[in-house]
Protein backbone atom coordinates (compact mmCIF):
# COMPACT_ATOMS: atom_id res chain seq x y z
CA UNK A 1 0.00 0.00 0.00
CA UNK A 2 1.10 3.28 -0.88
CA UNK A 3 0.58 6.16 1.47
CA UNK A 4 1.13 9.50 -0.35
CA UNK A 5 1.61 12.78 1.84
CA UNK A 6 1.81 16.15 -0.24
CA UNK A 7 3.18 19.45 1.55
CA UNK A 8 3.22 22.19 -1.51
CA UNK A 9 4.94 25.53 -1.10
CA UNK A 10 4.25 27.61 -3.83
CA UNK A 11 5.89 30.63 -5.07
CA UNK A 12 3.97 31.30 -8.36
CA UNK A 13 4.73 35.10 -8.85
CA UNK A 14 7.29 36.14 -11.62
CA UNK A 15 7.14 40.34 -10.81
CA UNK A 16 9.37 41.79 -13.51
CA UNK A 17 7.62 44.02 -15.91
CA UNK A 18 7.91 47.18 -18.02
CA UNK A 19 7.14 50.44 -16.22
CA UNK A 20 3.55 51.45 -18.66
CA UNK A 21 0.08 49.43 -18.98
CA UNK A 22 -1.87 47.15 -20.60
CA UNK A 23 -5.25 47.47 -22.50
CA UNK A 24 -5.46 44.18 -23.83
CA UNK A 25 -3.47 40.81 -23.54
CA UNK A 26 -3.77 39.89 -19.80
CA UNK A 27 -6.42 38.78 -17.24
CA UNK A 28 -6.74 41.75 -15.60
CA UNK A 29 -10.14 43.45 -13.77
CA UNK A 30 -9.21 46.93 -15.50
CA UNK A 31 -8.33 48.31 -12.25
CA UNK A 32 -5.57 50.46 -13.19
CA UNK A 33 -5.34 52.03 -16.54
CA UNK A 34 -2.38 54.08 -17.83
CA UNK A 35 -2.96 58.18 -18.75
CA UNK A 36 -1.21 59.84 -20.85
CA UNK A 37 1.58 57.48 -21.96
CA UNK A 38 0.42 57.19 -25.32
CA UNK A 39 1.92 60.60 -25.76
CA UNK A 40 5.05 59.90 -24.18
CA UNK A 41 7.63 58.29 -26.31
CA UNK A 42 10.40 55.67 -24.67
CA UNK A 43 13.60 56.61 -26.35
CA UNK A 44 15.76 53.67 -24.79
CA UNK A 45 15.54 51.44 -22.05
CA UNK A 46 18.34 49.23 -20.11
CA UNK A 47 17.44 46.30 -17.60
CA UNK A 48 20.00 44.71 -15.50
CA UNK A 49 19.52 41.47 -14.11
CA UNK A 50 21.51 40.13 -11.39
CA UNK A 51 20.61 35.99 -10.85
CA UNK A 52 21.46 35.21 -7.47
CA UNK A 53 20.94 31.09 -5.65
CA UNK A 54 17.40 32.85 -4.21
CA UNK A 55 16.60 35.65 -6.01
CA UNK A 56 17.31 38.14 -8.77
CA UNK A 57 18.52 42.00 -8.22
CA UNK A 58 16.67 44.34 -10.88
CA UNK A 59 18.03 47.69 -11.76
CA UNK A 60 15.86 49.32 -14.96
CA UNK A 61 16.94 52.83 -16.71
CA UNK A 62 14.19 54.39 -19.14
CA UNK A 63 15.08 57.48 -21.10
CA UNK A 64 11.65 59.00 -21.88
CA UNK A 65 10.57 61.88 -24.12
CA UNK A 66 7.49 63.92 -24.17
CA UNK A 67 7.04 65.57 -28.04
CA UNK A 68 3.80 67.16 -27.28
CA UNK A 69 2.36 69.37 -25.19
CA UNK A 70 3.10 69.31 -20.88
CA UNK A 71 1.14 66.28 -19.66
CA UNK A 72 0.56 64.60 -16.36
CA UNK A 73 1.27 60.69 -16.88
CA UNK A 74 0.19 57.64 -14.57
CA UNK A 75 1.65 54.42 -15.63
CA UNK A 76 1.75 51.58 -14.03
CA UNK A 77 4.66 49.19 -13.13
CA UNK A 78 2.86 45.25 -13.01
CA UNK A 79 2.99 42.29 -10.70
CA UNK A 80 2.42 39.39 -12.67
CA UNK A 81 1.23 36.51 -11.17
CA UNK A 82 1.90 32.76 -13.43
CA UNK A 83 -0.30 29.84 -12.53
CA UNK A 84 1.16 26.80 -11.69
CA UNK A 85 -0.11 23.19 -11.88
CA UNK A 86 -0.72 23.89 -7.99
CA UNK A 87 -3.07 26.99 -8.96
CA UNK A 88 -2.85 29.89 -6.83
CA UNK A 89 -0.86 30.44 -3.43
CA UNK A 90 -2.39 29.31 -0.63
CA UNK A 91 -3.13 31.49 2.53
CA UNK A 92 -0.80 34.15 0.75
CA UNK A 93 -2.56 37.64 0.74
CA UNK A 94 -2.76 39.65 -1.71
CA UNK A 95 -0.82 42.42 -0.33
CA UNK A 96 2.31 40.12 -0.10
CA UNK A 97 1.59 38.94 -4.36
CA UNK A 98 1.57 42.49 -5.17
CA UNK A 99 4.28 44.08 -3.30
CA UNK A 100 8.27 43.92 -5.15
CA UNK A 101 10.55 43.72 -2.32
CA UNK A 102 12.73 46.95 -2.13
CA UNK A 103 10.99 48.85 -4.54
CA UNK A 104 12.17 51.80 -5.45
CA UNK A 105 11.15 54.50 -8.71
CA UNK A 106 13.77 57.33 -9.26
CA UNK A 107 13.08 60.56 -11.87
CA UNK A 108 15.87 62.85 -12.73
CA UNK A 109 17.56 61.06 -9.41
CA UNK A 110 14.27 62.01 -7.04
CA UNK A 111 12.80 59.87 -5.22
CA UNK A 112 9.24 59.42 -6.83
CA UNK A 113 6.56 58.12 -4.73
CA UNK A 114 4.77 54.77 -5.71
CA UNK A 115 1.66 52.93 -4.31
CA UNK A 116 0.29 49.80 -4.77
CA UNK A 117 -3.48 49.19 -6.78
CA UNK A 118 -4.46 46.19 -6.48
CA UNK A 119 -6.43 44.55 -9.35
CA UNK A 120 -8.24 41.79 -7.56
CA UNK A 121 -8.42 39.97 -10.00
CA UNK A 122 -10.66 36.37 -8.71
CA UNK A 123 -9.75 33.00 -9.65
CA UNK A 124 -11.58 30.02 -9.07
CA UNK A 125 -10.14 27.38 -6.97
CA UNK A 126 -12.56 24.52 -7.61
CA UNK A 127 -11.57 24.96 -11.65
CA UNK A 128 -8.08 23.57 -12.45
CA UNK A 129 -8.29 23.30 -15.83
CA UNK A 130 -9.91 26.53 -16.33
CA UNK A 131 -7.33 27.67 -13.91
CA UNK A 132 -3.72 26.73 -15.90
CA UNK A 133 -5.81 28.36 -19.29
CA UNK A 134 -5.71 31.53 -17.64
CA UNK A 135 -1.60 31.94 -18.12
CA UNK A 136 0.04 35.51 -16.72
CA UNK A 137 -2.26 37.26 -14.44
CA UNK A 138 -2.14 40.80 -13.07
CA UNK A 139 -2.52 40.88 -9.29
CA UNK A 140 -1.54 44.59 -8.63
CA UNK A 141 0.18 47.87 -9.70
CA UNK A 142 2.74 49.99 -8.19
CA UNK A 143 1.92 52.95 -9.63
CA UNK A 144 3.08 56.40 -9.91
CA UNK A 145 2.21 59.90 -11.62
CA UNK A 146 4.79 61.76 -13.37
CA UNK A 147 4.64 65.38 -14.53
CA UNK A 148 6.54 66.29 -18.27
CA UNK A 149 6.92 69.60 -19.72
CA UNK A 150 6.34 70.59 -23.10
CA UNK A 151 9.09 69.34 -25.40
CA UNK A 152 10.98 67.75 -21.85
CA UNK A 153 13.09 64.11 -21.67
CA UNK A 154 13.14 62.64 -18.33
CA UNK A 155 15.20 59.50 -17.10
CA UNK A 156 13.48 56.98 -14.90
CA UNK A 157 15.33 54.56 -13.15
CA UNK A 158 13.75 51.46 -11.09
CA UNK A 159 15.54 48.87 -8.27
CA UNK A 160 14.31 46.16 -6.45
CA UNK A 161 14.88 42.59 -5.45
CA UNK A 162 12.57 39.70 -6.46
CA UNK A 163 12.75 36.18 -5.11
CA UNK A 164 12.19 33.41 -8.04
CA UNK A 165 9.10 31.36 -8.64
CA UNK A 166 9.17 28.22 -7.36
CA UNK A 167 7.11 25.13 -6.24
CA UNK A 168 8.31 22.91 -3.52
CA UNK A 169 6.49 19.19 -3.12
CA UNK A 170 6.81 17.04 -0.21
CA UNK A 171 5.86 13.33 0.76
CA UNK A 172 6.12 9.70 1.29
CA UNK A 173 7.32 9.75 -2.27
CA UNK A 174 9.90 11.92 -1.87
CA UNK A 175 10.73 15.90 -2.27
CA UNK A 176 10.72 17.74 -5.75
CA UNK A 177 11.52 21.80 -6.67
CA UNK A 178 10.41 23.10 -9.70
CA UNK A 179 12.92 25.33 -11.19
CA UNK A 180 13.27 28.81 -9.78
CA UNK A 181 11.86 31.16 -13.07
CA UNK A 182 11.35 34.72 -13.17
CA UNK A 183 9.95 36.80 -15.97
CA UNK A 184 10.78 39.91 -17.37
CA UNK A 185 7.58 41.54 -18.87
CA UNK A 186 8.23 43.26 -22.09
CA UNK A 187 4.83 43.98 -23.18
CA UNK A 188 3.72 46.46 -20.59
CA UNK A 189 5.47 49.23 -22.29
CA UNK A 190 3.56 48.87 -25.84
CA UNK A 191 1.10 51.80 -24.38
CA UNK A 192 3.84 54.00 -24.89
CA UNK A 193 3.66 55.85 -28.27
CA UNK A 194 6.07 54.36 -30.86
CA UNK A 195 8.66 51.66 -30.23
CA UNK A 196 11.34 51.41 -27.87
CA UNK A 197 14.55 52.95 -29.68
CA UNK A 198 16.83 51.45 -28.33
CA UNK A 199 17.31 48.74 -25.75
CA UNK A 200 19.95 46.70 -23.73
CA UNK A 201 19.14 43.88 -21.59
CA UNK A 202 22.41 42.38 -19.64
CA UNK A 203 21.76 39.40 -17.86
CA UNK A 204 24.65 38.25 -15.27
CA UNK A 205 24.71 35.12 -13.18
CA UNK A 206 26.36 35.94 -9.85
CA UNK A 207 26.01 33.19 -7.71
CA UNK A 208 24.09 30.32 -10.02
CA UNK A 209 26.17 27.94 -12.54
CA UNK A 210 25.87 29.99 -15.98
CA UNK A 211 25.72 26.52 -17.58
CA UNK A 212 22.52 26.27 -15.90
CA UNK A 213 20.94 28.99 -16.92
CA UNK A 214 18.03 29.13 -19.95
CA UNK A 215 16.74 31.80 -21.27
CA UNK A 216 13.68 31.81 -23.61
CA UNK A 217 14.47 34.18 -26.56
CA UNK A 218 18.36 32.43 -26.22
CA UNK A 219 19.09 33.25 -29.76
CA UNK A 220 18.98 37.16 -28.91
CA UNK A 221 21.71 37.39 -26.22
CA UNK A 222 25.79 36.86 -26.89
CA UNK A 223 26.87 35.14 -23.82
CA UNK A 224 30.30 36.00 -22.76
CA UNK A 225 31.55 34.09 -19.49
CA UNK A 226 28.59 34.33 -17.21
CA UNK A 227 26.99 37.45 -19.06
CA UNK A 228 24.22 37.32 -21.79
CA UNK A 229 23.67 40.58 -23.62
CA UNK A 230 20.94 41.88 -25.96
CA UNK A 231 21.11 45.34 -27.89
CA UNK A 232 17.86 46.33 -30.00
CA UNK A 233 15.98 48.52 -32.05
CA UNK A 234 12.90 49.91 -32.62
CA UNK A 235 11.06 47.25 -30.86
CA UNK A 236 7.80 47.48 -30.63
CA UNK A 237 6.61 44.86 -27.63
CA UNK A 238 4.26 42.27 -27.71
CA UNK A 239 3.44 39.18 -25.36
CA UNK A 240 5.86 37.09 -27.52
CA UNK A 241 8.14 39.44 -26.60
CA UNK A 242 7.93 38.61 -22.55
CA UNK A 243 11.34 37.06 -21.22
CA UNK A 244 11.65 34.15 -18.96
CA UNK A 245 14.72 32.67 -17.31
CA UNK A 246 15.44 29.65 -15.21
CA UNK A 247 18.20 30.35 -12.78
CA UNK A 248 18.42 26.43 -12.04
CA UNK A 249 17.04 23.30 -13.01
CA UNK A 250 14.18 21.15 -11.30
CA UNK A 251 15.36 18.78 -9.10
CA UNK A 252 13.65 15.49 -7.90
CA UNK A 253 14.73 13.71 -4.21
CA UNK A 254 13.24 10.34 -3.95
CA UNK A 255 12.03 8.79 -0.89
CA UNK A 256 14.18 6.25 1.03
CA UNK A 257 11.67 5.56 3.37
CA UNK A 258 11.35 1.26 2.25
CA UNK A 259 15.04 0.92 3.10
CA UNK A 260 15.86 -0.20 7.13
CA UNK A 261 17.56 1.97 9.30
CA UNK A 262 20.36 -0.63 9.59
CA UNK A 263 21.00 -0.21 5.78
CA UNK A 264 23.56 2.78 5.33
CA UNK A 265 21.57 3.95 2.54
CA UNK A 266 18.86 5.34 4.36
CA UNK A 267 20.69 8.41 5.40
CA UNK A 268 21.62 9.26 1.87
CA UNK A 269 19.91 11.78 -0.22
CA UNK A 270 19.61 11.00 -4.13
CA UNK A 271 18.62 13.63 -6.31
CA UNK A 272 17.86 13.91 -9.82
CA UNK A 273 18.58 17.31 -11.69
CA UNK A 274 16.59 17.57 -14.45
CA UNK A 275 18.74 17.99 -18.08
CA UNK A 276 21.64 18.60 -15.62
CA UNK A 277 24.04 17.23 -18.48
CA UNK A 278 25.23 19.17 -21.82
CA UNK A 279 23.28 16.30 -23.71
CA UNK A 280 20.18 17.56 -22.43
CA UNK A 281 19.77 13.88 -19.81
CA UNK A 282 19.11 14.44 -16.45
CA UNK A 283 21.69 13.82 -13.65
CA UNK A 284 21.88 11.84 -11.14
CA UNK A 285 23.95 13.07 -7.92
CA UNK A 286 24.19 11.69 -4.17
CA UNK A 287 24.48 13.92 -1.44
CA UNK A 288 25.73 12.55 1.62
CA UNK A 289 26.49 13.35 5.43
CA UNK A 290 28.97 10.35 5.82
CA UNK A 291 31.62 12.31 7.94
CA UNK A 292 32.71 13.32 11.31
CA UNK A 293 34.02 16.83 11.62
CA UNK A 294 36.73 18.13 14.14
CA UNK A 295 36.84 22.09 14.18
CA UNK A 296 39.92 23.79 15.57
CA UNK A 297 37.52 26.10 17.82
CA UNK A 298 34.29 26.34 18.79
CA UNK A 299 32.14 28.74 20.64
CA UNK A 300 31.40 28.16 24.03
CA UNK A 301 27.91 26.70 24.47
CA UNK A 302 24.90 29.47 25.62
CA UNK A 303 22.49 27.20 27.63
CA UNK A 304 20.68 24.63 25.75
CA UNK A 305 22.12 26.65 22.51
CA UNK A 306 25.36 25.12 21.16
CA UNK A 307 27.87 25.31 18.47
CA UNK A 308 28.67 22.45 17.69
CA UNK A 309 30.83 21.34 14.81
CA UNK A 310 28.09 18.44 14.51
CA UNK A 311 25.66 20.83 13.54
CA UNK A 312 27.45 21.12 10.06
CA UNK A 313 25.73 17.72 9.65
CA UNK A 314 22.11 18.53 9.68
CA UNK A 315 20.48 19.91 6.50
CA UNK A 316 18.38 22.21 9.00
CA UNK A 317 18.96 26.15 9.17
CA UNK A 318 17.84 26.38 12.90
CA UNK A 319 21.81 25.24 14.48
CA UNK A 320 25.33 26.59 13.40
CA UNK A 321 28.80 26.23 13.87
CA UNK A 322 30.82 28.80 15.22
CA UNK A 323 34.67 28.94 15.58
CA UNK A 324 35.90 29.81 18.77
CA UNK A 325 38.90 32.05 19.09
CA UNK A 326 39.19 35.53 19.37
CA UNK A 327 38.22 38.00 16.77
CA UNK A 328 37.14 36.85 13.26
CA UNK A 329 38.30 33.34 13.26
CA UNK A 330 40.75 33.44 9.97
CA UNK A 331 43.06 30.32 9.97
CA UNK A 332 40.34 28.20 11.82
CA UNK A 333 39.31 24.54 10.42
CA UNK A 334 36.74 22.04 10.25
CA UNK A 335 38.27 18.58 9.44
CA UNK A 336 35.96 16.03 7.72
CA UNK A 337 37.08 12.78 7.47
CA UNK A 338 34.82 10.43 5.66
CA UNK A 339 33.48 7.06 6.74
CA UNK A 340 34.67 5.44 4.06
CA UNK A 341 37.03 6.77 0.91
CA UNK A 342 34.69 7.69 -1.36
CA UNK A 343 34.27 10.15 -4.92
CA UNK A 344 33.36 13.62 -4.07
CA UNK A 345 32.80 15.85 -7.00
CA UNK A 346 31.68 18.86 -5.72
CA UNK A 347 30.67 20.10 -1.73
CA UNK A 348 27.63 21.90 -0.91
CA UNK A 349 27.93 24.65 1.91
CA UNK A 350 24.57 26.86 3.64
CA UNK A 351 26.53 29.95 4.79
CA UNK A 352 26.54 31.58 8.23
CA UNK A 353 23.96 31.68 11.20
CA UNK A 354 20.86 31.09 8.42
CA UNK A 355 18.07 30.85 10.73
CA UNK A 356 16.96 34.11 10.17
CA UNK A 357 18.24 36.89 8.19
CA UNK A 358 18.68 39.12 11.79
CA UNK A 359 20.72 36.10 13.10
CA UNK A 360 22.73 35.57 9.57
CA UNK A 361 23.31 39.61 9.46
CA UNK A 362 24.54 39.67 13.19
CA UNK A 363 27.34 37.10 12.58
CA UNK A 364 30.18 36.93 10.60
CA UNK A 365 30.09 34.99 7.55
CA UNK A 366 32.73 32.65 5.76
CA UNK A 367 33.84 34.93 2.28
CA UNK A 368 36.82 32.98 1.54
CA UNK A 369 37.61 28.93 2.26
CA UNK A 370 40.91 27.84 1.72
CA UNK A 371 40.05 24.06 0.42
CA UNK A 372 42.16 20.65 1.05
CA UNK A 373 41.46 17.13 -0.29
CA UNK A 374 43.51 14.65 1.48
CA UNK A 375 47.10 16.28 1.59
CA UNK A 376 46.79 17.66 -1.48
CA UNK A 377 47.50 21.10 -2.74
CA UNK A 378 44.95 23.25 -1.28
CA UNK A 379 42.59 25.49 -3.53
CA UNK A 380 40.90 28.77 -2.45
CA UNK A 381 36.79 29.11 -3.16
CA UNK A 382 34.89 32.34 -2.40
CA UNK A 383 31.19 31.60 -0.76
CA UNK A 384 28.49 34.53 -1.45
CA UNK A 385 27.15 36.60 1.16
CA UNK A 386 23.46 35.06 0.61
CA UNK A 387 21.59 33.63 3.66
CA UNK A 388 19.88 30.48 2.03
CA UNK A 389 16.24 29.24 3.44
CA UNK A 390 15.81 26.37 0.72
CA UNK A 391 18.88 26.19 -1.23
CA UNK A 392 22.48 25.24 -1.04
CA UNK A 393 25.58 27.01 -2.86
CA UNK A 394 27.79 24.18 -4.27
CA UNK A 395 31.87 24.87 -5.45
CA UNK A 396 33.12 22.39 -7.98
CA UNK A 397 36.73 20.32 -6.45
CA UNK A 398 39.46 21.29 -9.02
CA UNK A 399 39.89 18.03 -10.22
CA UNK A 400 38.27 14.20 -10.04
CA UNK A 401 38.27 12.93 -6.40
CA UNK A 402 37.70 8.98 -6.31
CA UNK A 403 39.37 8.15 -3.21
CA UNK A 404 38.39 11.07 -0.92
CA UNK A 405 39.34 10.40 2.95
CA UNK A 406 39.53 14.13 4.70
CA UNK A 407 38.65 17.44 3.24
CA UNK A 408 39.98 20.41 5.47
CA UNK A 409 38.36 23.79 5.41
CA UNK A 410 40.00 26.96 6.65
CA UNK A 411 39.17 30.20 6.91
CA UNK A 412 40.61 32.85 4.73
CA UNK A 413 37.75 35.35 4.65
CA UNK A 414 34.90 36.70 5.82
CA UNK A 415 32.04 38.98 5.79
CA UNK A 416 31.77 41.12 8.91
CA UNK A 417 28.51 41.18 11.22
CA UNK A 418 27.01 43.88 12.63
CA UNK A 419 27.15 42.41 16.26
CA UNK A 420 29.35 40.02 16.67
CA UNK A 421 32.53 39.04 16.01
CA UNK A 422 31.70 34.97 15.21
CA UNK A 423 32.14 33.18 12.18
CA UNK A 424 29.39 30.90 11.57
CA UNK A 425 28.51 27.66 8.90
CA UNK A 426 25.36 26.27 9.08
CA UNK A 427 25.61 23.12 7.02
CA UNK A 428 27.92 20.47 4.61
CA UNK A 429 26.99 18.19 2.23
CA UNK A 430 29.38 15.97 0.33
CA UNK A 431 28.40 15.39 -3.64
CA UNK A 432 29.53 12.14 -5.55
CA UNK A 433 28.26 12.21 -9.29
CA UNK A 434 26.62 9.05 -10.47
CA UNK A 435 27.30 7.39 -14.04
CA UNK A 436 23.31 5.96 -14.08
CA UNK A 437 20.19 5.93 -11.94
CA UNK A 438 20.40 4.60 -8.75
CA UNK A 439 18.41 1.63 -7.94
CA UNK A 440 16.02 2.33 -5.14
CA UNK A 441 13.67 0.47 -2.97
CA UNK A 442 10.00 1.05 -3.15
CA UNK A 443 7.31 3.22 -2.19
CA UNK A 444 5.47 1.48 0.99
Amino acid sequence: MMVLVLLCTTVSMTALGNIGGYSTGVHTTGAFKPIGIDQVEMVSERLEIDLHIEYAEIRIEYVLHNPGPKVAVQAGFPSIVKMGPFGPIPNVSSTSLMSLEGFQLQADDEPVKTSIVPDDLQISADDLKARRALGPCIKGWHMSQLAFKKGQTRRLSIQYRQPYAVSVISGGVGSARSAPTLGYIFSSAAAWSGTIRHGTVIIRAISVSPDKVQLSHPARFKREDNKWTWSFTDLEPTLEDDLTIVAAPAYHSPSMEGLPESDPRSQLHYVRWDKGQPDGRDRWELHSNHYSVKASSTLASEGTLNYFAENLIMPGRHTSWAEGVPGAGIGETLTLTLTKPSHVSRIGIVNGYAEDQEKYDANNRVKRLEVRVNDGKPFTVTVPDERLTLETYYFDLPEPHRDVKTITLTIAEVYKGTKFDDTCLAYLVLVTPLSKEPKLPPVR
